[in-house]
């Protein structure tokens, strides 16, 4: 090879090896940019409003005209409307897409945060965006008493402009109108309560995110409920442990409580962002058609309610 010939192999070689650099910088560069991405994202920096579909809205405005007695009337997600003893309780609010950055509903809230209407109290069960939903708590009635899991809920909502802010620990009780509030053990990836809200003639069971655990028996030994909001979608994280039940978990757990009517929560939500569903956590899919398929099966007596966003349930007699 002349010399002319291995100066211009050199100046290839050099060229390749300037272009191999720029490549690896480029890749870098977009590595830390996607990673700053679903940093952002997953702290909700991202706003992609859920809007109630028009059916839903409807279904949730007749519900309310027609809500007597208790009831539930679902709204989405672990979102539900109580309705005991006269007075109105929501369970975690959740009306922001994605929660996490990586979360949304299959089915859309019923209504908009300042449409829930007329409260007495808001229950929160635990600090994660899906269940605490700050900004939708903001638009909604600031009379409620406001009832959290830890003194951060609670103060985050006391800058809101609630004036009744509680920290229930379990087995704490509070009264709001006919209606008495009792906090109950939970186990999640962090720390939760669950909620019984009793009347005279009825008690609602809302168990927030729990996986099945051994204080679902405590709970059974002190309230047998007439309806428990169980949670379903076997959420996990990947390589981790399971931190919200399965539909056969749920199934359990009513077998326990012994409760007259049971109902799907958290069996919505479904992991929209690609490196969440395929290397974070995993869901399972149509949970709340597999519990009450489950349910049908393995406790026939139990009734057992589906209610799409805005529908009511009245608790049984």
């Amino acid at each position: 090879m002349g010399e002319r010939e291995g100066r211009e192999a050199d100046e290839a070689r050099a060229a390749r090896r300037r272009l191999s650099r720029r490549s690896a910088l480029a890749l870098a560069v977009a590595a830390i940019a996607g990673a700053a991405y679903e940093i952002a994202s997953f702290r909700g920096t991202f706003d992609h409003r859920s809007m109630p579909r028009p059916s839903a809205a409807e279904r949730y405005a007749a519900s309310i005209a027609a809500l007597a007695g208790d009831a539930v009337v679902h709204v989405g997600h672990s979102t539900h409307l109580l309705n005991v003893g006269g007075s109105r309780f929501l369970t975690d609010p959740w009306f922001y897409d994605p929660a996490f950055g990586a979360l949304r509903h299959v089915a859309g809230p019923a209504v908009a945060p300042e449409a829930i209407g007329p409260l007495d109290a808001i229950l929160v069960t635990h600090d994660h965006a899906d269940h605490a939903d700050m900004r939708a708590i903001d638009r909604m009635d600031k009379r409620a008493a406001f009832f959290a899991p830890t003194r951060d809920v609670a103060a985050r909502a006391r800058v809101l402009g609630f004036a009744r802010v509680e920290v229930l620990a379990a087995w704490e009780e509070a009264r709001v109108g006919g209606a008495t509030v009792t906090a109950v053990p939970a186990e999640h990836d962090i720390y939760e309560i669950g909620y019984v809200v009793a009347s005279r003639a009825s008690s609602i069971y809302f168990a927030g995110d729990t996986r099945l655990f051994d204080g679902i028996r405590a709970i059974a030994e002190r309230f047998t409920p007439s309806l428990a909001l169980l949670p379903v979608d076997g959420t996990r994280l990947t390589g981790g442990a399971l931190h919200v039940m399965t539909p056969d978990d749920a199934v359990e757990a009513a077998r326990i409580l012994r409760c007259k009517a049971a109902l799907p929560s958290h069996a919505e939500a479904y992991l929209s962002d690609l490196v969440a569903r395929n290397f974070l956590a995993t869901t399972i899919a149509s949970a709340g058609a597999l519990f009450v398929d489950a349910m049908k099966r393995a406790l026939p007596a139990v009734t057992t309610f589906a209610p799409a966003p805005g529908d009511l349930v009245a608790l049984p007699s």
